[in-house]
């Protein structure tokens, strides 16, 4: 009965360690203790289970502690891991086109195109941003579409933007090849062609007020560097504007000065810095005012959209240019019309809009755009323009149909 007891024990001690807590050996040396003065142990044997539990217990702290130390490490790994996914984004978008175009006294064209566009933004420090940008399309700094042509000739892609950008409270700067839209404000493409990103430097100021966000901006912009001159062309430009809101009620209103100096036209082979032409002067300076106001309506909203243009700088009569229209939203749906009117030398023609009328300056007509998000990331479109040059009264209509994706 006694050698049966001891195997009783010496079984329960060997399971108790290995299964429970060993914080909870105490318990069991009290037991073996109780066992031993009873006899039921000799000494001998009480020393054997002992040294056994206390071995057992050594070897679970070490494989303990390895554990703990694995784990931090791990932790480490995944908190650097994702203190990089904090500062480091990447984002893009693809676009699939069909476009029909004809133009007077030309041949009809159809053409499936594409738009591929990536870019990585990094915030390694406080108030300091990073971005550098790929987009599909060749040098013309107008238009980032590719035209499915060449017998499946590889395609190119060019710089799009990459920049440096300070922000603090209500100041912002940036300088480098940058997107334009949160330096300088306009309501329309009638001046700024969306895919043109300028290279130089600007900065702007906003500081809320009773009415909404009061802003200012102002930026120097690189046109060419001519290793031949000392006489560089540039853009200067300077605007104040402001946000409100009141209820259902919202807009924007913006004036804008901006002068050209030392600013040839024509092509690169004559010595301008653009391949338009449509220009006949070269000179180019004056104001640009922009207005939105619109209201929320039943779950849409709905706002009046427009530019006006004049260059006070050119010795023509061709100065000014003006654009006006709506634009609506509702859901998943959305929708804008545009009336342009721009003579030729209101801007430069390097800048507007190349869909309209291939973005020639003496032109005027109109635009429709419908759109249709399928979900968050995936949209249908369509945009339709009806232009007339303003000396030869030849049309010109282009109808785009777009599938785009963001990622």
């Amino acid at each position: 009965m006694k050698a049966k007891l001891k195997l009783f024990v010496v079984a329960a001690v060997m399971m108790f360690t290995a299964t429970t807590t060993y914080g909870a050996n105490e318990s069991m040396m009290d037991l073996l203790k109780i066992l031993r003065d009873k006899g039921t142990l000799t000494s001998s044997e009480y020393e054997l289970l002992v040294n056994a539990s206390k071995a057992d217990k050594e070897r679970v702290e070490i494989i303990k502690n390895e554990t703990i130390g694995t784990v931090s490490k791990q932790l480490k790994k995944a908190k650097k891991a994702e203190g990089w996914a904090t500062k480091v984004k990447v984002k893009g978008d693809i676009r699939l086109r069909y476009q029909y175009q004809d133009t007077d006294g030309g041949n009809a064209r159809s053409r499936g195109r594409y738009r591929a566009r990536i870019g990585i933004i990094g915030k390694p420090v406080d108030n300091f941003e990073a971005g550098v940008g790929i987009a599909s399309g060749g040098t013309d700094p107008r238009s980032t579409n590719e035209t499915f042509d060449d017998t499946f000739e590889t395609k190119g892609a060019q710089m799009d933007y990459g920049y440096l950008q300070y922000k603090n409270g209500g100041l912002q700067a940036i300088g480098g090849k940058f997107k334009r839209k949160k330096y300088l404000y306009q309501s329309t493409d009638l001046m700024w062609d969306g895919d043109v990103n300028p290279e130089g430097f600007a900065t702007k100021y906003t500081a809320k007020n009773a009415y909404g966000k009061a802003y200012a901006a102002a930026g120097i912009l690189v046109l060419d560097e001519q290793g031949g001159s000392s006489d560089d062309p540039f853009m200067y430009y300077g605007q104040i504007g402001q946000k409100f809101k009141s209820g259902n009620i919202y807009g924007q209103i913006a004036g804008m000065y901006y002068a050209l100096s030392d600013y040839n036209t024509g092509t690169s082979d004559n010595g301008g810095e653009h391949s338009a032409g449509t220009n006949t002067d070269d000179n180019f300076g004056g104001f640009v005012i922009s207005s939105e106001l619109g209201t929320k309506m039943g779950g849409a909203k709905v706002s009046v959209i427009s530019d006006y243009i004049n260059n006070l700088s050119t010795n023509t009569n061709e100065d000014s240019a003006y654009a006006v229209g709506f634009k609506w939203k509702y859901g998943k749906w959305k929708a804008k019309y545009i009336y342009a009117d721009l003579e030729h030398n209101a801007v430069p023609d390097f800048l507007p809009d190349s869909d309209r009328f291939n973005g020639d300056t003496g032109i005027k007509g109109h635009e429709f755009a419908i759109g249709y998000k399928l979900n968050k990331r995936v949209s249908l479109g369509l945009d339709f323009y009806a232009t007339e040059d303003d000396v030869t009264n030849v049309n010109q209509e282009i109808l785009q149909l777009d599938l785009k994706m963001k990622f």
